[in-house]
């Protein structure tokens, strides 16, 4: 008996030396998508935590101790604890997330594509009222400035240096370029990423497999519907230059049982700008569906935005960029009034254990115009001398125009999904059919013959474009570790204009077709858990925009040739994930052939000038970092190093313009306890050129910014403040050479705070 006695105490003694109490930490992740699950329940026994708002969570177990980890939307799952973890959550048997999960997605180590993901709670600590492109200015290789100099308006994004017609982007699977222009009007979509779950962008050809062709990269914005609570939320914000905004929210939760969530928002923007004269309302409902029945689910959803902008076509003059008055003087220029409508329906059906069938469908509808004075203009320019007899060509008046838009475009993107224990495979396409009637009408004349004419058209045409897309995407692993992806796309556009014979109007009739074949294809190889290393290569080609060969909103013009452009990628990347770490860098070089260079009209307000060069390269490198130092603190860092220059030509070395060689971002969030937060954020813009001859002069200097923000949660109120800009520089977002020594200058607000007070009911 002494002997079994002594026997099990050694056994308990050398038990507990093995269990030892050690800090476990680690993070939650989709298995699908790779992104942080925040508020996962990590219980061992009789302790337990949750996991914060990246998916991060620390705890005090012994050695060996079992871990059940589950969340609302996932599967349970129940693993042995170690020093460092990261534990992977499958979406429930019905997830109406999922639907999301298509070909186009990247998924890390899995698709050999350079992205990133901004989650929902990256997106709220970021954002306030600014328009999209001023947050994903944060990203790698991410570029955005606005007219108005503090975010508002009109806004622009880059990536790797190619402009926002180049970069395809879509929301919730819908395409939102601009069918004629290829162009993005965020301005239409105000307060868009209060509704967002996560924005992806990807950079390069990536996982484009329909919609405008994605040269720069892709931006997918996905909406959220389903929550776990029902809540109503009223949002007030206040700041500088009178920027205000109100906004009411609704989640339904469980309200309507597990199968049916509803959502739906009403907000408004309105700020007067950093710039005079740049004041912009912004007001926006959407509303959101989703049900989940056995094997299928649906999704729809409603945006309505409308948008009523100033807009000054002049930057500010070389001499007055540093003075803090002059800098923000400007003129009364024009106005632009839209109304856009947003609908789809994203619908998912399980076919079988190792199939799944996805189709989006939806109609985007938009009605506006822009406006301005003229003064002393001719009869002939507006057809004016067409009207009566007593009317002649060279009379001229003062006037009122409205250049008018009304477009639609319905679309469908069917997708096949083939999943096997080595294999995915998606077939798919996509039909889209548009049609926009442009018109321009004048009015308040001041001319004494044209006393009697209440409004009077003076140009009218029709555009269509029928779009077709087939595509194929496969994955499949040769071995454990290395996987290989290619794809497939052909893409057809056939193109038509027929204007109005009005007054001198020659009555033109165009049409054109475009044909393109894009084939990609990429290795990925995983070199242990975590590491993973990719090349790809691929091809894409564009249409020409509309304006390139026609002159759209005037009766006079003679159509013109222009040709496709056409980009080669050539891509490699390593990405390291850990339990508290995350690093990628990627190298890539593209060729782009045919690139339209778009030269700024000085004579009219909305005018360009464009010209095409053989060949450009667009190459460098990016890094993105990212570190939980603790529970408390994480820091995160991203940077980016580009050529961007003529390759061709006699401009052959020399630098594409309003390209900056170097960004960077540095970001420090700590939270020392669950309902307070403190954020920094450092930005880095380097310097560019503001013209092909890429003069010192004329240069845009390189320019750090720093931002703070802190939130704080008592029950049902939030509060937040942020300070943009926190030293008060003086700098330069974008430059244009008019010519004949003309040089513009966009400037950047100085210091200028928010504040945000949200309340949940």
């Amino acid at each position: 008996m002494k002997q079994l006695t002594a026997f099990l105490s050694c056994f308990l003694f050398l038990s507990l030396l093995n269990s030892q109490v050690v800090s476990v930490s680690g993070r939650i992740v989709d298995a699908e998508t790779g992104i942080g699950v925040p508020g996962a329940s990590i219980i061992s026994g009789d302790v337990g935590t949750s996991s914060n708002e990246e998916g991060y969570f620390s705890l005090d177990l012994l050695t060996g101790s079992d871990i059940t980890v589950s969340r609302i939307g996932y599967e349970p799952v129940t693993v042995i604890a170690s020093v460092e973890m990261t534990i992977e959550l499958m979406a429930a048997t019905v997830p109406g997330e999922e639907i999301f999960v298509l070909a186009n997605r990247a998924i890390p180590g899995v698709t050999p594509a350079a992205f990133s993901t901004l989650t929902a709670d990256e997106i709220a600590a970021h954002y306030s009222f600014q328009d999209v492109p001023m947050i994903l200015a944060t990203e790698p290789g991410v570029f955005a400035y606005s007219e108005s100099g503090n975010g508002t308006g009109y806004s622009y994004v880059s990536i790797r240096g190619f402009e926002q017609s180049r970069i395809a982007v879509m929301l919730d699977n819908v395409p939102l370029n601009d069918n004629e222009s290829h162009q993005v009007y965020w301005v239409d979509h105000g307060d868009i990423l209060s509704d967002a779950k996560d924005v992806q962008i990807q950079r390069g050809i990536g996982n484009s497999l329909y919609g405008s062709a994605a040269f720069g990269g892709s931006i997918n914005i996905i909406s959220g519907i389903r929550k776990d609570d029902e809540d109503f939320t009223l949002t007030a914000g206040s700041g500088s230059y009178g920027t205000q905004k109100l906004s009411a929210s609704y989640g339904s939760g469980n309200r309507f049982g597990d199968k049916l969530s509803i959502t739906a928002r009403l907000s408004q923007i309105e700020s007067d700008g950093y710039r005079d004269y740049h004041h912009s309302l912004q007001q926006a409902f959407s509303f959101a569906a989703e049900y989940c029945g056995g094997k299928a689910t649906h999704q729809f959803r409603g945006l309505l935005g409308y948008e009523n902008t100033d807009l000054v076509w002049d930057g500010v003059y070389g001499d007055d960029i540093d003075d803090r008055e002059l800098r923000r003087k400007a003129y009364k220029g024009f106005t632009d009034d839209f109304f856009q409508q947003v609908y789809s329906l994203n619908s998912r059906f399980k076919l079988s254990e190792s199939t799944s069938f996805h189709n989006t469908v939806y109609l985007v509808k938009g009605s506006g115009y822009y406006e301005a004075e003229k003064f002393g203009k001719s009869f002939y320019d507006y057809n004016l001398d067409t009207i009566s007899d007593t009317a002649y060509a060279d009379s001229t008046t003062d006037l009122l125009r409205r250049k008018w838009i009304v477009n639609r475009y319905f679309g469908v993107v069917p997708q096949w999904t083939l999943k096997r224990d080595r294999l995915r495979l998606d077939l798919g396409g996509e039909i889209r059919f548009y049609e926009g009637d442009h018109f321009g009408d004048v009015s308040q004349f001041s001319a004494s013959e044209l006393a009697d004419i209440d409004e009077f058209r003076y140009y009218e045409y029709t555009g269509t474009k029928n779009s077709y897309t087939l595509f194929a995407h496969i994955v499949y692993n040769l071995t454990d570790r290395l996987l290989a992806t290619a794809g497939l796309q052909f893409i057809s556009h056939r193109w038509n204009m027929n204007q109005e014979p009005i007054g001198h109007a020659a009555g033109h009739q165009i049409s054109a077709e475009w044909n393109f074949v894009n084939p990609r294809f990429g290795l990925t190889y995983r070199l242990n858990e975590g590491l993973s290393i990719f090349g790809s290569y691929g091809k894409a080609e564009k249409e020409p925009a509309d304006d390139q060969i026609i002159n759209a909103d005037e009766w006079s013009f003679t159509p013109g040739g222009a040709y496709p452009e056409r980009i080669y990628d050539a891509e490699f990347g390593l990405n390291q994930t850990g339990s508290a770490h995350s690093l990628s860098l990627n190298l890539y070089r593209i060729k782009l052939e045919n690139e339209v260079i778009q030269t700024i009209s000085f004579e009219e307000e909305g005018y360009y000038e464009y010209s095409q060069v053989d060949e450009t390269i667009h190459q460098g490198v990016e890094l993105d970092a990212s570190w939980q130092m603790s529970s408390h603190l994480k820091v995160s860092a991203n940077g980016a190093i580009s050529q961007n220059f003529y390759a061709a030509g006699e401009l052959k070395g020399n630098l594409l313009s309003n390209r900056p060689a170097v960004l960077a971002n540095a970001t420090a969030a700590y939270t020392p306890f669950s309902a307070l937060q403190f954020r920094a954020h450092v930005q880095h813009v380097g310097k560019r050129y503001i013209d092909s001859a890429n003069s010192e002069e004329n240069a845009i200097a390189a320019y750090t910014l720093l931002n703070l923000g802190a939130s704080y949660r008592w029950k049902s109120l939030k509060v937040s403040a942020k300070v943009h800009n926190v030293l008060d520089s003086l700098y330069v977002t974008h430059g244009e050479d008019w010519g004949w020594g003309w040089i513009a200058y966009w400037p950047g607000a100085t210091r200028n705070f928010y504040l945000t007070l949200s309340y949940d009911l």
